[in-house]
């Protein structure tokens, strides 16, 4: 089944297309130089539905600019590329796409930071209950 991991890999893919270079694996406060990209989520939920698994993630894709007057311009780009690239699909396998709904930009100049936020939907066929195994319930314990 596709979980997080295999979002967060494709998002990641994806900025590596878009920008040439893989995010930053470091946490934030370990320090970074910039220019560079960060990828989290920073929402995840997981209920059934019927014979569905329904997942639901939000992403953070972050990009850091210089700190220059041509670092703003940078991260406007920045902004109008994943605008245009987030508009298609995101695959995860040859079958599997992610479709990116309410995608949110949020360019902050003081910072130099570009934050673009969205939300995925995932449904999956939940896999089928192997019936030939016992039910917790049911299995007793023998004393040797």
């Amino acid at each position: 089944m596709t979980d997080i991991v295999d979002v967060i890999r494709a998002v990641s893919e994806l900025v590596e297309r878009v920008f040439g270079a893989p995010p930053i694996t470091k946490d934030i406060t370990e320090g970074f130089d910039r220019p560079c990209t960060y990828v989290q989520p920073t929402l995840m939920q997981t209920s059934l539905e019927g014979g569905l698994r329904h997942d639901s993630y939000s992403i953070e894709i972050i990009r850091f600019g210089p700190r220059t007057r041509d670092g703003w311009l940078g991260l406007l780009e920045a902004q109008a590329s994943l605008a245009e690239t987030l508009e298609n699909p995101i695959p995860i396998s040859s079958t599997f796409f992610l479709y990116p709904e309410e995608v949110d930009f949020d360019l902050r100049r003081n910072e130099m930071t570009l934050i673009t936020s969205f939300d995925v939907d995932i449904f999956q066929i939940r896999p089928e209950i192997d019936v030939t195994k016992e039910f917790m319930e049911e299995i007793t314990i023998r004393k040797d």
